[in-house]
């Protein structure tokens, strides 16, 4: 059994680990467990989510797009693992896929951490700002593009890879990721993800 000091540590472990790949120092990576049941800890809140929004589903009417969007949400969810396992296998990084992909996981937490304090940050500076449409425009293309880089680096760094193989890493998955989008938008119940993704903007501009 694992001590209360012992899961402190290694949350500690983990998160110097992402702030440190998130500021570009490639030593993070040394951070994080190359083992199942790391990886597991690392996805476990992204699914604990999903789970939660399953019980929801059973509370709306459309309950054929509810579950439309957990399905969607899991295998995005689970798509990087899928892609990046492939080319970890293809390029002969196997040994090192689990501690990529474990600290990849746990770095999409940053993305959202740096956006919520962008938020919150600039609502109590400028709190004017926040109902400005062009603000959540610009802070949505900035978390992007910031998103970009850090999966790229965290490809580039955890695998090992040179600049082009991390590139064509991350545009896989989001090609992937993009054909999925375009599926759920094409069958019934046609779900439009960019609506959901737009709508903080839409309720900005309306207010």
């Amino acid at each position: 059994m694992i001590s209360n000091s012992g899961k402190m540590g290694s949350g500690r472990k983990i998160l110097q680990g992402m702030l440190l790949l998130a500021s570009g120092r490639r030593e993070g990576i040394t951070c994080f467990e190359g083992t199942p049941d790391a990886f597991g800890a690392a996805i476990a809140p992204q699914l604990a989510m999903l789970i939660v929004g399953l019980l929801q589903v059973f509370l709306v009417s459309d309950k054929l797009l509810g579950l439309t969007k957990i399905l969607l949400s899991l295998c995005v969810v689970l798509l990087p693992a899928v892609v990046s396992q492939f080319y970890a296998h293809r390029w002969g990084r196997d040994v090192l896929w689990l501690r990529y992909i474990t600290a990849a996981t746990w770095c999409n937490w940053v993305v959202l951490l740096i956006s919520l304090g962008a938020t919150i940050l600039a609502g109590l500076l400028f709190p004017a700002i926040l109902t400005q449409p062009g603000f959540m425009g610009a802070l949505v293309l900035s978390v992007a593009v910031y998103e970009m880089w850090l999966q790229w680096y965290v490809a580039r760094v955890g695998l090992g890879l040179s600049r082009g193989r991390a590139l064509l890493l991350y545009v896989s998955i989001l090609a992937s990721t993009l054909v999925l989008y375009a599926l759920a938008a094409l069958l019934p119940p046609h779900y439009i993800v960019l609506k959901d993704l737009l709508q903080p903007m839409i309720n900005v501009k309306a207010g």
